[in-house]
């Protein structure tokens, strides 16, 4: 089938301008991947004959999908059954509507500037009325709330990445720091998986333990390791819900809380190197004998984290129960998450300061879903992650 090149009048001197250029060019992509997503789903090119066909063409509809370049205008094909979804709309649209609703928020709330207003009608190709916001908090609302409230019973996670990053959120008629909480669950396939997000106002045990508690009413099981940070409330939280889990101590966390306490560049160079070298040992006894020596030369110049290595090294150790070297390899930080915590940041930035809680936790969840979708066309570890010879020991009472 051929497609119409509709050719647009250009203005003088003959270049469209580049914002209008970069939309052609996004719409042409985009239109492009609608039809090979139909050709797909009918099994068959246009004309062509094959038993593999599953359908017939019954021509198109246009449709106008919301982009940061503006809006595109495109013609999405449609089969005699009417069948046919373009999956590029939900997954797309589901972060992007997210997006666009916590900046529109802002505006509604008297909390905007007219940079805030440009980048809402550039995100929207035009302006957005009090009850259009209206509908698509409540349509959105109860997809991602769904998706948050989804029952976990059906698969086990034998591993879990735990971590947090901070939001400002205007609370209380103040701006106030917002922790958003992130769990990662890993299945015996080696995918990973977020579970949730949820908000709190700190990093407390009280928030930790909602969250878990959470998990666990929605049927999470399975779980025998668990890689976090070393704070406080966190710890307290985990041991309280899952009391057999194995706690491994991210050693990137631990890298700089270690380096933290020194001001020095030269032992900064020697510490980071110790420190690697020891967790590029192949057995939990060479590394433990790695870190003695560590702890034994540093302490004539610097006594105070060589005593804080004695008493805390062991706790990034217990990755050496996962017996496998790539596996051990990825689950002995947290560093799967906090990339994810990158994309979210290179989002949020934009807003800096999020009128309420709801909008916040409306786009992390948009963006928790649309990394998921990301995560399942790939295989993390390599099968099977934790099969009854693999599966790590679990702590003893």
């Amino acid at each position: 089938m051929a497609y119409e090149d509709k050719t647009r009048v250009l203005p003088a001197g003959g270049q469209a301008p580049a914002c209008d250029q970069l939309r052609e060019m996004v719409s042409m992509v985009v239109q492009q991947t609608i039809h090979a997503e139909f050709e797909r789903f009918l099994g068959a090119a246009p004309y062509e004959r094959t038993p593999a066909r599953r359908g017939h063409r019954n021509g198109s509809y246009r449709r106008t999908l919301k982009t940061r370049v503006g809006a595109l205008v495109l013609e999405v094909p449609r089969d005699r059954a009417g069948l046919f979804r373009a999956s590029l709309f939900a997954k797309y649209e589901r972060s992007e509507q997210a997006l666009v609703l916590a900046m529109v928020e802002m505006y509604f709330h008297g909390v905007s500037t007219r940079k805030v207003t440009a980048i809402v009608e550039q995100l929207c190709g035009t302006t957005i009325s009090a009850s259009e916001v209206s509908a698509l908090t409540r349509k959105l609302d109860a997809t991602l709330t769904s998706w948050r409230e989804r029952r976990l019973s059906e698969t086990p996670y034998p591993a879990l990445l735990v971590d947090a990053h901070i939001e400002q959120v205007r609370r209380e008629g103040h701006v106030r720091a917002t922790a958003a909480l992130w769990v990662v669950g890993v299945t015996p396939e080696g995918y990973r998986e977020h579970l949730g997000v949820w908000l709190g106002a700190s990093e407390s045990e009280a928030s930790w333990a909602q969250v878990l508690k959470d998990l666990t009413e929605r049927g999470l099981h399975g779980v025998t390791y668990v890689v976090a940070d070393n704070h406080v409330g966190l710890q307290a939280a985990l041991r309280r819900y899952l009391p057999d889990a194995v706690l491994q101590r991210c050693q990137v966390h631990y890298l700089r809380n270690a380096l933290s306490k020194i001001s020095s560049n030269a032992l900064h160079e020697r510490i980071r190197d110790g420190l690697r070298d020891a967790w590029g040992a192949t057995t939990v006894e060479e590394a433990s004998g790695r870190f003695t020596r560590i702890i034994e030369e540093l302490r004539p110049d610097a006594p105070r984290v060589a005593d804080w290595l004695a008493d805390t090294h062991c706790e990034t150790l217990a990755c050496y129960a996962l017996r496998r070297d790539d596996v051990r390899r990825k689950l002995r930080s947290t560093n799967a998450v906090e990339r994810h915590h990158q994309e979210v940041r290179r989002r949020t930035r934009v807003i800096r300061i999020f009128p309420h809680e709801a909008s916040l936790l409306r786009l992390l969840t948009a963006l928790a879903i649309e990394q998921n979708d990301s995560w399942r066309s790939r295989r993390w570890l390599l099968e099977p992650t934790f099969s009854e010879q693999e599966a790590p020991v679990r702590r003893s009472a």
